[in-house]
């Protein structure tokens, strides 16, 4: 048989914890913290002071930090333990118990001794409402778990959309640019090339423009008389002789009938090519041409031989050219020694201005194409830039921890309630409508993320610089988000004059599921408690 003295250290244990176990408003891991001494006495536990055990929960503070009244309203600073069986166990302040109040977070009803008042154990209901809604919060998170992947790819893909047309852009601006100087260094030497050693003043090159169009009335006028001379070889054949056989008459008859025959083609190509003399007329230019002949002549001899040749054969084959050649093949000798030449003359003439002026106006033409070509490539690079600062900014804006914002930028969503609607779009303006007479008040704008650090950062956005109220301040929108699987305002509030508090829900806001009852563990911890006056 063990002695007793053996079995006493282990039976005095047991009561200890026993006793331990039965003080009221201690948290089970710290039992081992209110054991007795051999002495029966008990430190405190910030060691300050050493007291009776008895003297545990007297309704009396006798520890400083508070530590001997758990389970009573004596020391101010001290916290009471509620053990909630079938539910969430919680801490409220000591101040809390026994003030005649039953106290929500100790659903057990132990915060009250009974004196002033007895609180029913609700936590089997409690623990049951809190299960099922944890059960419903773990089905919408793992929806707006989902719905908020989805946002971060999409922002994701767009990044790397952004991302590519950056590097696009800033390649083309280097392309743009290079060919920018590259014009700027021609405009230069050409307008050094212009300048160089000449006096310049401005012509008008209406001349051509004038002669072109004496002949094409020239052409008109001949082209009535051979359909007068038509007529009138056409009334010979008709009423001449047939029983006088003169061959001259029969020679001109037979020469009618092929020119009649020829003429209705060669006709529609003298008309087609008015038609084209008519579009275009209008030549009227204003070009630089040197005040001294030697100048002129100095520039023709400069000027390709080529370039020269070219002009002569495009002069050659000039429309006027063409009309008159076919207008010789048909009209009879007098007419082509008297009409013909004189048009010959004239555009001989012309071609002969126009050859003179080429190498003038072929510079002044070099000189407003680049200044062109530049003006172009100056607002293609400005363009440019201007798409390049965009896409800089969208890529440096804060869209969330992993973007989760960048999708829903101006997604809009409304709520009614009854006398007005309220709208948002997120990172956008915020509006308030009358159902009376459609008539918008601006809120306000987005300004910035207002929430804790870390992910709940992004859970407060702020609006600001709306329509100012009359006598009062600028109107403004504080709006707190909560995980959802939609988009969708709760209620809204306006605690103060013009400033607006929208309770709203998204998937961008949503945690995972450990974060989540992480933040509902806190809550429950942190609920406001009844503090005493």
């Amino acid at each position: 048989m063990v002695s007793l003295k053996y079995k006493l250290p282990c039976i005095l244990a047991a009561i200890t914890l026993v006793n331990a176990s039965n003080i009221k408003g201690l948290a089970p891991e710290k039992y081992d913290l209110y054991k007795p001494s051999k002495e029966g006495t008990w430190t405190c536990l910030d060691g300050s002071k050493t007291i009776l055990y008895s003297a545990i929960n007297d309704d009396y503070c006798d520890c400083p930090d508070g530590s001997d009244e758990p389970g009573t309203s004596a020391c101010p600073n001290s916290y009471f333990y509620c053990q909630n069986v079938g539910h969430i166990p919680a801490y409220i302040k000591s101040s809390a118990v026994n003030d005649g109040v039953c106290d929500e977070a100790c659903c057990d009803g132990s915060d009250e001794n009974g004196d002033l008042i007895s609180c029913p154990n609700r936590c089997k209901e409690v623990g049951e409402a809190y299960r099922k809604e944890q059960t419903s919060l773990e089905k919408s998170t793992k929806a707006g778990l989902a719905a908020k992947r989805v946002l971060i790819e999409e922002a994701e893909n767009q990044v790397r959309v952004w991302e590519e047309e950056q590097v696009k852009l800033e390649d083309e601006v280097i392309l743009k640019k290079s060919a920018l100087l590259r014009l700027q260094r021609e405009l230069q030497q050409l307008e050094a090339t212009n300048d160089k050693g000449k006096e310049k003043k401005t012509v008008t090159c209406s001349s051509a423009a004038v002669e072109v169009a004496t002949l094409k009335h020239d052409i008109v006028i001949l082209k009535r008389e051979i359909n007068v001379l038509m007529r009138i070889l056409g009334d010979m054949k008709r009423d001449h002789n047939h029983n006088f056989h003169d061959m001259a008459v029969k020679g001109a008859i037979k020469g009618y009938d092929e020119f009649v025959s020829r003429f209705s083609g060669i006709e529609a190509g003298i008309d087609d090519n008015l038609e084209h003399i008519s579009m275009n007329d209008g030549f009227d230019e204003e070009v630089e041409e040197d005040d001294d002949d030697q100048d002129d002549s100095e520039i023709e001899q400069k000027a390709p031989s080529s370039s020269a040749s070219e002009s002569e054969k495009q002069g050659k084959h000039s429309v006027v050219d063409v009309v008159l050649d076919k207008l010789e093949s048909v009209l009879p000798v007098a007419l082509k020694h008297g009409v013909l030449d004189k048009l010959r003359t004239i555009t001989n003439k012309s071609s002969s201005s126009s050859s003179k002026n080429s190498v003038t106006v072929s510079h002044k033409t070099d000189l407003e194409k680049t200044r062109e070509e530049i003006r172009t490539l100056e607002n293609e690079v400005n363009q440019l830039n201007s798409d390049l600062d965009k896409i800089k900014d969208n890529l440096a804006f804060d869209y969330g921890q992993d973007r989760e914002w960048l999708k829903l930028k101006d997604v809009c969503v409304e709520k009614d309630e009854g006398e007005y609607t309220y709208s948002i779009c997120f990172l956008g303006d915020a509006y308030q409508k009358s159902n009376k007479d459609s008539t918008r008040t601006h809120l306000g704008k987005f300004e910035k993320f207002d929430g804790k650090e870390g992910d709940d950062r992004y859970k407060v956005h702020i609006h600001t610089r709306g329509t100012r109220c009359w006598n009062g301040p600028e109107r403004s929108v504080k709006a707190t988000i909560e995980c959802g699987v939609k988009n969708e305002i709760v209620e809204v509030s306006e605690p103060e004059k013009c400033e607006y508090h929208y309770r709203m829900l998204s998937p961008a806001v949503c945690q995972s599921i450990a974060e989540a009852e992480k933040h509902q563990q806190q809550t429950a911890n942190n609920k406001p408690v009844h503090e005493e006056l």
